[in-house]
């Protein structure tokens, strides 16, 4: 018997559960893992409200996870990222308490917010992992010991497995069926459910964060919005706002993770990647608009950013 412990509590994100629940039963229809056994747990059992119009019965999960061949966190809901730091504290401390003493052998995967989870009993320390791209500067402030790399969309670290944002949970929970059963029956699986694990990463969905609680660097964020096709410096944005240079690269460094020149490229590219959507322009007329004259180093530069090359990103993401 393989036995496989999904835990679930209430905002657990139901796209998760029900694709890990899919994905299982059609594992258990091969020979070599007809004795796979999917364990839905929580901390009070009985049935668990995943949004107002889905529910699934649990079980209550045990004082140990001892006899699971693998653990899988999925991803929940969270409003903000103190919200998701409250639910870590309260919600999801008894399951952090029982992932600390779990065996080294036990497989333990997490996707989305669940790879916090993970991070908070201290799993993934020292090793590779990603988190959902949106809250990796949270992440990492507070997990410094863990290698994120939140480019990827599926990180193997070895005995943790962690995943991205949302549908990532796919990649993960195939993943986890070829870490248990094989590459093979996981390509079955996969073929029956059109999954074939191939996204590697997160970059061609992210987006530029336009909006800061520091009122000084949402005026410069809009300026060089403004801006962002012309040739612009930073001692003329810390004139324009009347701070000194340094003052300016301190605070924008803090809020948005990056300076100022380097959040203009990445509004550049942002540019970029709705007029590969929406219009027919030729690379080179794109360039030229966001403000580029050499198309080879904006192509350099849209490829590190977007993780695609120009052509790459239109073929995938164009619009009708």
């Amino acid at each position: 018997m393989t036995a496989i412990a999904l835990i679930v509590e209430s905002g657990a994100t139901a796209s998760s559960v029900m694709l890990t629940l899919d994905m299982l039963a059609i594992t258990a229809r091969s020979p070599e893992a007809a004795a796979c056994r999917l364990d839905l747990l929580s901390l009070g059992g009985g049935a668990v409200q995943l949004s107002p119009r889905v529910s699934v019965a649990t079980q209550k999960i045990p004082a140990q996870l001892a006899g699971y061949a693998a653990v899988i966190v999925p991803g929940f809901f969270a409003e903000n990222a103190s919200a998701l730091i409250e639910q870590l504290r309260t919600t999801w401390q008894p399951l952090i308490a029982r992932l600390r003493v779990l065996p080294a052998e036990t497989l333990v995967a997490a996707s989305c917010y669940g790879t916090f989870v993970l991070a908070e009993s201290g799993l993934l320390d020292g090793i590779d992992a990603t988190t959902t791209w949106w809250f990796q500067d949270q992440f990492r402030q507070r997990y410094p010991n863990v290698r994120l790399d939140a480019d990827q969309a599926l990180v193997d670290g070895g005995r943790c497995l962690t995943a991205g944002a949302m549908t990532a949970h796919t990649d993960l929970s195939l993943h986890v069926l070829r870490r248990l059963f094989g590459a093979a029956l996981a390509r079955q699986v996969g073929a029956i459910m059109l999954v074939d694990g191939a996204r590697t990463s997160q970059r061609p969905f992210m987006t530029l964060r336009k909006d800061f609680d520091d009122p000084l660097i949402e005026q410069a964020a809009n300026w060089l919005a403004a801006r962002a096709a012309e040739v612009v410096s930073t001692p003329a944005l810390a004139d324009a706002l009347h701070v000194s240079y340094r003052t300016l690269h301190r605070r924008f460094q803090a809020a948005a993770g990056m300076a100022p020149l380097a959040y203009l490229q990445e509004l550049r590219v942002e540019h970029a990647k709705a007029l590969l959507e929406s219009t027919l322009m030729s690379i080179e007329q794109i360039v030229i608009k966001v403000g580029y004259s050499d198309a080879s180093a904006f192509r350099r530069l849209f490829a590190k950013r977007a993780g695609l090359s120009p052509a790459q990103y239109r073929q995938r993401f164009r619009r009708g």
